[in-house]
């Protein structure tokens, strides 16, 4: 009985913490929406910046063709 109460209890603990990851995505979901990748660097040339990833930890870049 007691592994139960365990497994509800950390059960529980994981699905508390499920609203403040999804809410620190949405600007990586905007990125990737853009066609752009999430870079933990900053952007290299030819690629630009054109946002941020992971709640403004990592910068989002898109690869922008020379003209």
């Amino acid at each position: 009985m007691r592994i139960l109460f365990f497994l509800v209890a950390v059960l529980f603990f994981l699905f508390q913490a499920a609203p403040a990851s999804s809410q620190e995505t949405s600007d990586t979901v905007t990125c990737r929406q853009s066609r752009g990748s999430c870079s933990f660097v900053p952007c290299a040339a030819p690629s630009v910046d054109i946002g941020t990833c992971r709640g403004g930890k990592l910068k989002c870049c898109r690869w922008a063709p020379s003209s």
